[in-house]
């Protein structure tokens, strides 16, 4: 759900709705008919129905609406293309004219246990297609906001632990269109407020394709397990992480950062003001290489020599807990402060090893000499800067485990000599 609607069962379809798809996107001629329980179109986020007709399209859906709350109902309509919305005939939501993604919202006042005549009607003429109503249900006597959840929130009491299944998919980001901020819905950090409340044994499945500031999550949930937009086997494989069939060993490609506030404005592509874990210098809430595992590694005994192109890094690397799991091992080079704006730091160089548990193993990293180098505008040419290189062996871009600082000196134009300092 987007937007800061839910879907909840303050109200209720007591017949079904009646759904019928034109292949055009006028609502004409014959239509394919079917019965649904609730309006929530959306192919491209749904598993394949070979009843649709393709894009261009029109649908209408009829029939019975039933509150079980009496009160004024905020309702939202979002769609791609164009939606009309009415209930008793009454028009509640007219945005027919051709938009991309937008929510249409119309308040209303109904009874519980009243019947009223619901009509929604939707067309698309293009690649991408949603149409989905939500509703906002008003809120009681001792009503809670969990109790509006139905069967979801009877689960949160009844279970042990409850694993929610929450993020963003192609209604909020995709290619074309880009997301205006980098929260959660609101709606879905609400529900996650409301079971926390009830049942704090959560583990929350993230779902989304880019970083979200989970910053409340972070705090209070007792464990994320971030999936990405995992394909057809990701319920197999989130299910053997969570049963501990599985030892995760994925780290981020990207930083988690606590707000957009933090960023310069995302028009500005360079990133030297401080974008990414090579310039920015805040807390951030998860940094780029992070990940956790069920067991624990110690690193030591690091050791830098030169070779002739390239920098060998070596260091011991221990399984130290109870399961076999993988570690990536990261290498990142810090360069000689120069009049510039340089890097904090640069990964240079990384490794995934399986260790058994109680296992160690020498691990020797070469990093290459020429990606010492930098972009001297002036000279317009990559140069190496002479002076101190910090070289950090790390299992996150804020996890330092190791580090030496390098003396190096430039001759024929690669570093030659090291002293650790």
């Amino acid at each position: 759900a987007v937007d800061g609607m839910e879907l909840i069962q303050g109200v209720n379809f007591p017949e079904g709705l009646k759904a019928e798809y034109f292949d055009n996107t006028k609502l004409q001629g014959t239509p394919k008919v079917r019965k649904e329980e609730w309006i929530n179109f959306e192919p491209a986020n749904q598993a394949p129905d070979p009843f649709l007709p393709k894009s261009p399209l029109s649908v209408r859906w009829t029939g019975k609406l039933r509150p079980t709350v009496t009160g004024q109902y905020t309702l939202s309509f979002t769609s791609d293309d164009g939606c009309r919305l009415s209930i008793d005939g009454k028009m509640l939501i007219d945005a027919w004219r051709g938009h991309a993604v937008r929510t249409d919202t119309a308040t209303i006042y109904l009874e519980a246990g009243k019947d009223y005549q619901l009509k929604a009607e939707y067309y698309d003429n293009r690649d991408y297609a949603v149409a989905r109503l939500q509703w906002r249900v008003p809120q009681v006597g001792k009503v809670t906001r969990l109790d509006l959840y139905g069967e979801a929130g009877k689960a949160v009491r009844e279970c042990e632990t409850v694993v929610a299944v929450l993020g963003i998919n192609k209604s909020i980001e995709r290619e074309g269109q880009d997301r205006y901020d980098i929260q959660l819905p609101a709606d879905q950090m609400e529900f996650l407020q409301e079971i926390y409340k009830v049942n704090p044994n959560i583990v929350v499945v993230l779902v989304a394709g880019s970083s979200l500031a989970v910053n409340w999550m972070d705090e209070h949930v007792p464990a994320i397990v971030n999936a990405w937009y995992p394909g057809e086997s990701g319920g197999k494989a989130v299910a053997e992480v969570l049963f501990g069939d599985y030892n995760p060993g994925g780290r981020l490609p990207l930083t988690y950062y606590r707000s957009l506030d933090e960023l310069p404005p995302f028009d500005d592509y360079d990133i030297t003001k401080g974008r990414t874990y090579k310039y920015f210098k805040g807390d951030v809430l998860y940094p780029f290489g992070y990940g956790l595992s069920y067991t624990t590694f110690k690193y030591s005994n690091l050791q830098v020599a030169d070779g002739e192109e390239e920098i060998n890094v070596s260091f011991q690397l221990k399984n130290a807990g109870k399961y076999a799991g993988d570690e990536v091992a990261q290498v990142y080079v810090k360069l000689p402060e120069r009049d510039e704006v340089m890097p904090v730091k640069e990964l240079k160089g990384f490794e995934r090893v399986a260790l058994k548990s109680g296992e160690n193993k020498k691990m020797t990293l070469k990093l290459r000499k020429d990606l010492l180098r930098y972009w001297d505008e002036a000279k317009g040419k990559f140069v190496y800067p002479s002076g101190d290189y910090t070289i950090m062996v790390v299992a996150s871009s804020a996890d330092i485990r190791l580090q030496k600082v390098v003396s190096v000196l430039q001759k024929d134009n690669y570093p030659m000599s090291h002293s650790e300092k």
